[in-house]
């Protein structure tokens, strides 16, 4: 399911870090309660400043199938500030640094390394503090508009969707017996 953050695209409201925070959760919750698709059956997929949501819910939902994170930030200060050494704590927007190491399930990066508006090294760094990493896509020659275009992209994206859908959620690994009740799918309505 795609979406427009506050503020974007079609969707009203205002383009706020919190409201971004606020949709990716309210598209999971949709997914969910209105769908019938529990979190184990969701990948997230985060691009560039997508990044930073997609990092959010990922370090706050645990039984994801998987995480994307294309073109990634590292931090929110970062892109916007590379050559500041210090900033206090709560003035970094999207905290992808912070966030990462969280992420239960398993992340796949994809980076160009022409990327002229955030350094690769990002992409690097992030997937270094990913504790369940896939196999990275470094698309030699391309930057951050155009990583689509390598011939690697379509499959190394659908060997990681392959993979993460024979994947068992991570409460089920720990307790085979345990169900979740949050995350039950609805009964249909027999006609």
């Amino acid at each position: 399911m795609g979406y427009d953050y506050s503020g974007y695209g079609c969707s009203t409201g205002t383009p706020t870090v919190n409201n971004t925070l606020a949709d990716i959760t309210a598209v999971l919750r949709c997914l969910q309660d209105v769908y019938g698709v529990p979190p184990d059956r969701v990948v997230l997929y985060g691009q560039s400043v997508g990044s930073g949501p997609s990092c959010y819910l990922g370090s706050e939902e645990p039984d994801l199938a998987g995480v994307v994170l294309h073109s990634p930030l590292l931090s929110g200060v970062r892109v916007l500030k590379p050559h500041v050494r210090w900033w206090p704590a709560w003035a970094d927007v999207y905290p992808n640094h912070t966030l990462a190491p969280k992420i239960k399930a398993p992340v796949l990066v994809m980076h160009g390394t022409e990327d002229e508006v955030i350094h690769i090294s990002c992409g690097k760094r992030l997937l270094e503090l990913c504790p369940n990493k896939a196999t990275p896509l470094w698309a030699r020659g391309f930057g951050h508009q155009d990583l689509e275009q390598c011939s690697e992209y379509e499959p190394t994206l659908r060997a990681f969707l392959a993979k993460v859908g024979k994947r068992q959620p991570a409460q089920q690994q720990q307790n085979p017996q345990s169900q979740s009740l949050q995350y039950q799918q609805p009964q249909r309505q027999q006609r």
